[in-house]
């Protein structure tokens, strides 16, 4: 299992190196001069100069790789360059818990959901609950995640006034955002739960257990969905990632100041630390949630460490 799991982290080095050198490049490459932008219409050629050796606007693009790596290494991503007085790691402080909290509110909630929705459509399979199912997961993969948070909003906020549109600071904001965020991977989860099920419900211990009389709830649970989940692992990094990358779409749409909404922002502000720091970081916990669940998928079943 050790050596499995240095493999696993070893592993997560080339992807962060990869992901740095791309928002390298595309900060690098984007159009716009972040000098002329801070400078405005307040033209002075020395004080240009003097501001474009302050944010290492001159060195070479490998030096300025080479340094951005080092710092962020160290977690320091300098200044934001619309915010001068603001650090970045500071901005990634105030965002992180919001879309943290948010993206493991969605996971649990697309687990919970897509598991019970997956078992009761394997035990009732052929009846209308099961065709239910297959609809719902149908929409969940189809639709946009965009196109549900509006038609959420239309309905149950706008149409029904159960929960605000939009905002954050109490606990009805996650209402909406989370469902619209939980639908794919709840979708997902559902069909490989529903497909997982009815394989092990046709194996023999299963069969064994209610010749034995059984009651057929714990012919389900102890039995059934017990060696199910091993399969059902491997999609929660899944979920965890849905929520993440959903992030920068429902984030905007709900005026959440998660990092998905701040990366945004700073995209349209041109403000390249804050949207390297904000993607990198990102790209950072989708990698290690997907660590946690190799790891513990190689636990649950010890062939694949060999």
């Amino acid at each position: 299992m050790g050596r499995y799991a240095l493999g696993r982290l070893l592993g997560i080095v080339p992807i962060l190196l990869a992901t740095s050198l791309i928002v390298f490049v595309v900060g690098y490459i984007a159009p716009g001069d972040p000098v002329q932008i801070m400078m405005g219409d307040f033209k002075d050629p020395q004080a240009e100069a003097n501001l474009r050796r302050e944010l290492e606007l001159d060195l070479p693009p490998w030096e300025r790789y080479g340094r951005f790596v080092w710092r962020a290494a160290r977690l320091d991503f300098g200044t934001s360059y619309v915010n001068r007085g603001r650090s970045v790691g500071q901005i990634i402080r105030d965002a992180f818990p919001v879309s943290a909290s948010i993206a493991a509110v969605t996971t649990t909630v697309a687990l919970f959901g897509g598991v019970a929705l997956g078992v009761i459509s394997a035990v009732r399979r052929g009846s209308w609950v099961d065709r239910l199912a297959r609809f719902t997961v149908l929409v969940g993969v189809s639709v946009p995640i965009f196109v549900l948070a509006a038609i959420f909003i239309l309905t149950l906020a706008l149409g029904l006034g159960l929960v605000p549109v939009a905002g954050w600071g109490k606990p009805e904001n996650y209402i909406l955002p989370c469902l619209a965020l939980a639908s794919r991977p709840m979708a997902f989860i559902t069909r490989i739960t529903r497909s997982s099920m009815i394989q092990v419900l046709t194996q023999d211990y299963v069969r064994t257990a209610r010749a034995k009389g059984l009651a057929e709830r714990s012919v389900i649970t102890v039995h059934a969905l017990k060696n199910a989940s091993i399969t059902i692992t491997t999609v929660v990094g899944l979920a965890f990632g849905t929520a993440l990358t959903g992030a920068f779409v429902v984030e905007t749409i709900f005026n959440i100041p998660g990092m998905g909404r701040t990366a945004i922002l700073a995209v349209l502000q041109r403000d390249y630390p804050v949207m390297q720091a904000t993607v990198l970081t990102m790209t950072t916990c989708f990698v290690l949630v997907n660590l946690l669940v190799d790891l513990l998928y190689g636990y649950l079943n010890p062939r694949v460490r060999y």
